[in-house]
Parts: C-alpha cells; structure tokens; sequence
C-alpha cells in the first residue's frame, strides 16, 4: 500500500512543479481569451497552485509512510487520502478566486458560481465515498431460521436453505482468499464473492474479529464462508445451524 501512496504522491509533486513552469497546464486558464488573462495574476497563481500539490502530494506520501508503520486500519488511511485530496481540490477553487481579478464583482458573478458548483460537487462526492465505504466495512448479518441461513451485507445477501447443506465445518483457520471477484475488502470485512488459492469460487460473510469460520457447501456445488461480528455470536450461530440439522 505504500508504494501506491509514493507514487500519488510523487505524481502530485511533480504536477505541481509543472503547473509552476508552464501555468498555462492550469484548468480554464489555457481557454482564456489575453483580454480575459490579463486579469488573472499568473505568478501569484502558479506559486499558489504549485504549493498545493507540493504540501497535498508530500502529505500523502507522509500518511503512506505513518499508515505502514503503524498498522492503522485501512478505513481511516482511505478516509485521510480522500480528505487530503479533497482539500487540495477546495484550495486551488479558492486560489483562483484570489489571484483572477475577473472572478471579482458582478462580471465574475457567473465564474463564481461554477466555483461554487464544483466545490458541492466534490463534498457530495467526497460524502457518498464516505458513506459507501463505512456502509461496506460493516460486519455482515448472519441469521439462522427454522429452514434457511441468511447471511446480508454491503449489498451482497445470501439464503442458504438448511436443507441443501452437504457439509459443514468450523475453521479456527482461514483459508486463503486471494482473489476478490466481485465484493468488499477491508481488514476487518470479507463479503461478496471471492475465489480460494486453488481457484474454487466462494462467498463471504466474515469477519476477523468474529471468531472461526463456518464453511458450509450445499448439493448445488455453492461454497460459503460465514461468521458473525463477534467470536460470542458466531458460536450461537454455528450451534443453531447444527441443532436443526445442517451438518
């Protein structure tokens, strides 16, 4: 994960410094008229938008490097990269504002608006991302009825009929996942379909503060990997399965 941040970082560093040499890469400046660019401090401009990518870059590559060492959860490294980004995008809609002359009183009204825009737009985005993904990295809800397991999660569910249910076992150790195919992936969280290291597909409902595993496949070839939020609550779940039969 590191070499990701170092790379984004890097990337933005180097964006800065050619923004600083050739402010005409800047968005919206390279359409203007001279007319309309004559308002526009262009040295205050590009030192400005230099020094974002600068701090936004290095910072990133800092968090990298802070996340690895010290094995915070990946939500938290994920939420201060967007907000690190996002900060970044909100600082260069208000240098622009600064250093253009033509954004000022009632000529640039109509430019000062699309500002504004853009910067809702990218809180909105930066919400939905936010929401989405703690949504996502919430252990799955495994329920045993009287006929069937029920297992729902960041938008992935499963009903396992007991009926169906070839075999069961209780893992104390987790078999390999490498392979997401089509659902959630966090350090705490396991959940949608994935595909084993021998390349058998499977889905998850698991969760690692959740205790061992129940594996569980059924007569149509489906394989399940389930577990609760708690060690506590798996165990009720797996002696449930087993007293009405799933074994």
């Amino acid at each position: 994960m590191f070499w990701i941040d170092l790379i984004m970082g890097v990337i933005l560093m180097l964006s800065g410094w050619a923004v600083y040499r050739n402010p005409m890469l800047i968005s919206g400046v390279n359409t203007m008229s001279k007319k309309r660019l004559a308002k526009v401090d262009l040295e205050g401009l590009k030192l400005g938008f230099r020094n974002v990518f600068l701090i936004s870059g290095g910072a990133i590559v800092l968090l990298g490097g802070i996340f690895t060492l010290t094995h915070l959860p990946m939500g938290f490294h994920l939420v201060m990269q967007l907000l690190a980004v996002f900060a970044a995008v909100v600082a260069c809609l208000v240098l622009s504002k600064r250093y253009d002359a033509g954004l000022q009183g009632e000529e640039g009204k109509k430019e000062r608006k699309k500002n504004w825009i853009a910067i809702i737009i990218t809180a909105v985005s930066f919400a939905v991302i936010l929401f989405f993904f703690f949504k996502g990295s919430k252990p799955a809800t495994v329920e045993v009825s009287e006929d069937y397991i029920t297992a729902k999660g960041s938008g992935y569910s499963a009903s396992i009929p007991l009926i169906d249910i070839t075999e069961a076992n209780i893992l104390t150790d987790w078999p390999d996942f490498p392979i997401r195919t089509n659902g959630i992936a966090t350090e705490d969280v396991g959940i949608g379909h994935f595909r084993k290291k021998g390349g058998e597909s499977c889905m998850l409902f698991v969760c690692t503060d959740g205790g061992p595993l129940l594996e569980v496949r059924t007569g149509d070839g489906k394989l399940y990997y389930l577990n609760c939020a708690t060690e506590e609550e798996t165990l009720e779940m797996i002696a449930k399965v087993k007293s009405k039969g799933g074994n």
